[in-house]
């Protein structure tokens, strides 16, 4: 099973997409878009970012309401968002 990323969900494929810790290594528990140098890169609660990660639905392959019920109900299963 390949992970995904604590914070938006997205599949870690590969060390390519991980996010980096204050000292550059790579954090295996999120992604390039969400974390970077150890901290998180939108400082938003988990609705706005709901909101935000919704406008990405046709991506994802789905429209961008579907992306939303998505999102609403796997991140508060996140550790992020715990």
């Amino acid at each position: 099973m390949i992970p995904i990323c604590q914070s938006c969900g997205m599949p870690l494929k590969d060390q390519s997409v991980y996010g980096t810790d204050s000292d550059s290594s790579p954090n295996e528990d999120y992604c390039i878009y969400c974390y970077k140098e150890g901290c998180f890169i939108h400082n938003v609660t988990m609705d706005t970012f709901i909101d935000m990660c919704s406008q990405y639905g046709e991506q994802a392959g789905m429209t961008n309401d579907q992306m939303k019920e998505y999102c609403s109900k796997l991140f508060p299963t996140l550790k992020r968002w715990q």
